[in-house]
């Protein structure tokens, strides 16, 4: 009676370990099947992604093309206006170095209504200023308390 109970738990057992092998066969064939399918789609997909990643290359070269062109252009418009403006600057140093030109930009009604354009634009700057009243008299000759010639 014992060895029936044996083979039969024997049976049970080996029918267990196998139907668990048998699962663990099927599982595993079926996500090798799955991964290669999934492989498969990828490749698929592949060209197209080298397409998008070719167009994006390319819409990148064009666009540093651009700005390529563009700093060229405005190197020469540049190279075409510095003469004019470095002659304009000259001769406003020289202008500003004669007398008229010292006159013109150093009168006192000139200051005054700088200082007052200044004040009515910030007053909290014009009540903190130290160093007296900002609208006070200026100098009739301001050259000589500037220091200038």
């Amino acid at each position: 009676m014992f060895a029936k109970l044996m083979m039969g738990a024997a049976a049970v057992l080996a029918a267990a370990l196998f139907a668990y092998l048998g699962d663990r066969t099927i599982h595993a064939y079926g996500e090798a099947r799955y991964r290669s399918g999934l492989a498969d789609g990828q490749l698929r997909q592949m060209p197209g992604i080298l397409s998008a990643n070719a167009r994006a290359a390319q819409a990148g070269l064009d666009a540093r093309d651009r700005v390529i062109v563009a700093d060229g252009m405005r190197d020469a418009e540049l190279g075409r206006l510095l003469p004019q403006i470095l002659s304009a600057q000259d001769k406003v140093t020289a202008y500003a170095a004669s007398v008229a030109g010292r006159a013109a930009c150093l009168g006192p009604d000139r200051v005054r209504s700088i200082e007052a354009d200044r004040i009515a634009l910030f007053p909290d700057a014009a009540t903190n200023s130290a160093g007296g009243s900002p609208t006070g008299p200026v100098p009739a000759d301001a050259d000589a308390h500037a220091g200038r010639p």
